[in-house]
């Protein structure tokens, strides 16, 4: 008898030992993870872009994600920044989604063109007035990569329309363009209020419709020269 309590006794001596023991190995997991998922928070927060003046480091700029453009060497990236808008104080212009009523808010204040043959690279703009909520490379075919670039499309955002001191997507736009290395960027149309729809013809010219104080409009733009063909709003219902 005393020899089986003897041996109970080492067999829960041993469980109470083999549970502490993995206590103590989860709990060194999880304090590895945490330490790994800190770090590279903290490295995060520390790194910064030398690409744009912050005086007041309120800007925290990073580059985002670098984006083909198809059908040829060029690649655009974001310049991106934690503010959402710009004070009309010390902007000039800003930019707002282009197509759709759906609003997606970035952190892109400028844009870096990047040619991957000759390493060259350029700023579309020469400062950081600007949001840019979203550029779209006008594509012969969107569903081939390697189908031809014509251009590249903005929306901006280039006065208080509203009168609240700040440029953002409350206030109207400016369409624009430029060439697919960020030259010859030309302001379209002006002080409207959205782009409808936009895309390719069979010409390969751009057809945009758009609303501008409550009327619908719709435009073909020169991909080439970028004038605009034609412009006209659309026609009302007849009264009965």
């Amino acid at each position: 008898m005393k020899s089986d309590k003897f041996f109970k006794w080492v067999w829960n001596l041993n469980g109470l030992v083999l549970f502490s023991g993995l206590i103590i190995a989860i709990l060194f997991v999880f304090y590895q993870l945490a330490s790994v998922i800190f770090k590279d928070q903290d490295l995060t927060k520390q790194t910064t872009l030398n690409l744009a003046q912050d005086d007041n480091k309120e800007e925290n700029w990073r580059l985002g994600y670098p984006h083909k453009i198809s059908g040829t060497d060029f690649y655009f990236i974001a310049l991106e920044s934690e503010k959402l808008f710009v004070e009309k104080s010390t902007v000039l212009g800003m930019y707002s989604e282009f197509g759709g009523s759906s609003y997606t808010p970035t952190r892109s204040k400028n844009v870096l063109l990047i040619n991957s043959s000759t390493n060259n690279s350029v700023w579309l703009f020469k400062s950081i007035d600007q949001l840019i909520i979203d550029i779209i490379p006008l594509v012969d075919d969107e569903f081939n990569k390697s189908s031809a670039t014509r251009a590249i499309s903005y929306e901006v955002i280039n006065s208080d329309t509203n009168l609240d001191n700040k440029l953002d997507n409350t206030d109207n736009r400016t369409f624009a363009l430029s060439k697919v290395d960020g030259s010859n960027y030309t302001e379209i149309i002006t002080d409207y209020s959205r782009i409808v729809e936009s895309g390719l013809n069979s010409d390969g010219e751009l057809f945009v419709v758009f609303i501008n104080n409550d009327v619908v409009y719709s435009m073909l733009v020169d991909l080439i020269t970028f004038e605009i063909l034609s412009k006209k709003p659309l026609p009302k219902v007849a009264e009965l």
